[in-house]
Parts: structure tokens; sequence; C-alpha cells
């Protein structure tokens, strides 16, 4: 358990800032839910007077005038780039950088078999994503408790920081894979955000031309969609559970990888 000791102290800086980073702007918004309610009628007008491809883009309805669905608008497109930048960037730190370091060759010469070392650093990988994801969901729900008086549905706020664990979970393991293939850390994070940005893109692009909209079914977005959240009023939990599984998937397969593959000196 060494490893799992020393990336645990190595990286808690790193997400101590970025979870703090996202409470933040949570913070900034709760607080301005109730004022932004009490002109609901307003904003459904000027709902209706936007344009269709802009209705479309956002995946906006009457049914976003909602606590959680205002949450939902405002900070969830961009907590869900903040979650995946943060989980490329500290898989990469975990596995890319040790290869790129030549660190890895210490790991290696000790009495510890490889699939020990893949394994503890996975473990503390999904450790910093799972308490990303419950400090996320607690402090929401603190913060709706504290700031909001109007009804609103604990149950989409959830949903909201399941499906930010979803893309940790997804595009963590995803860096990690391509840290044991290719061993260089910017290349690793170049293929990993590219992938992110492509998805995001891919989703957007669908949901706003009909003709596209086929392409939505090649990204995750599609499965954990904020928009058909608010406007559906479910949270895709099996969607989730799909995404995250093959995310796991994928780590297994890098680890395969990573017991065969030689570091490259």
């Amino acid at each position: 358990m060494l490893i799992l000791k020393k990336e645990l102290r190595s990286n808690i800086k790193l997400f101590i800032i970025w979870a703090f980073v996202l409470f933040l702007f949570s913070y900034m918004i709760a607080p301005f839910i109730d004022t932004v309610m009490k002109d609901s009628e307003e904003m459904i007008n000027f709902i209706k007077s936007l344009p269709k491809f802009m209705v479309k883009i956002f995946n906006i309805s009457e049914n976003s005038i909602t606590p959680e669905g205002f949450f939902g608008m405002k900070i969830m497109m961009m907590a869900q780039i903040f979650a995946g930048v943060f989980s490329i960037i500290l898989a990469s730190n975990l596995f890319a950088n040790e290869f790129e370091n030549k660190t890895i060759e210490y790991l290696l010469v000790k009495p510890i078999s490889r699939k020990k070392i893949y394994l503890e650093k996975l473990i503390a990988i999904l450790i910093f994503y799972t308490l990303f994801f419950l400090i996320f969901c607690a402090s929401v729900l603190a913060l709706f408790k504290v700031y909001v008086s109007y009804e609103y549905s604990p149950y989409i706020l959830f949903g909201y920081s399941l499906y930010l664990y979803v893309i940790e979970i997804f595009f963590g393991f995803l860096t990690i894979f391509l840290s044991v293939i290719f061993q260089k850390t910017m290349l690793s994070i170049s293929l990993s955000l590219s992938s992110f940005i492509l998805m995001y893109i891919i989703d957007i692009l669908g949901s706003a031309n009909e003709k596209f909209s086929f392409l939505r079914y090649l990204s995750i977005f599609k499965y954990i969609s904020i928009g058909d959240t608010i406007n559906n009023n479910v949270v895709y939990i099996n969607n989730s559970i799909i995404l995250i599984l093959l995310g796991f998937v994928i780590s297994l397969f890098g680890l395969k990888i990573f017991t065969r593959k030689d570091v490259n000196i």
C-alpha cells in the first residue's frame, strides 16, 4: 500500500484546489436562484423569444425554469468541462509522468509486481474521483438547502453529481490507457482532451441539427444529457452505470498493456 499512500499524498493539493474552485462556482450561483425564480414568467417569455437553433443547442425548455434547471443550465456545462480536465490531468500525473520522468523504473526494480503498481495507482485515482463526486454532491445539496426556498428535486441534483463521476471515470481511465501505451504526458493529455472536446462538440451539433442527430450516439454526453435530465425530470442511472463499467473495461486493457509493455528509455 506504499504506492497508494504516496500517490494520495502527492496529489492531494491538486485535488483540493480543483474541488474548491468547483465549489466556489456553485456558491456563486446558489444565492441568486430564488431571485431568478421570482422572475420565472419573464424567463419563460425570454426562452420563447430565442431562435430555435439556440433552444436546441442548449436544450432549453420551460421545464428549465426550476431551481435545479437553472443550476443545470448555468453551472453544469462548465462543471462537466472542469471534471473532464481534472480527471485527465490527475490520471496523467499518476501514469504518464512516471514514464516521462523515468521514475517508473525505480518502482519496477522494487519487489512489487507490475499488476500491484498499476492497481494501487488506479485505486488512488478512484479515491480522488469518488471524493470529488461526494464533495460536489454534498456541497450542492447543502447550498440549495441554505439558499433556495422554492421547491426543487434533490434527486436531479444528485444526478448532476453522478454525471460528473461518469465523466471522471471514463476520461480518466481513458487517459491511463493512453498513458501506458504512449508513455508521454503531452501526447496522452492531448489525445484525451481531443476525445473529450470532440464528443462534446458532436453532442451539441447533434442536438442543434436533426441532420446530425445520429452523431450523438458516438458521444457519452448523449447518454448523460443535462438538458434531457431537466426536461424529462429523470436521472439516467442505467446509462451512468454502463459508462462507468466501460471505463473500468478500458482500465483493464490498460492493465494488460502495463504488465507486458517495456518501458521506453
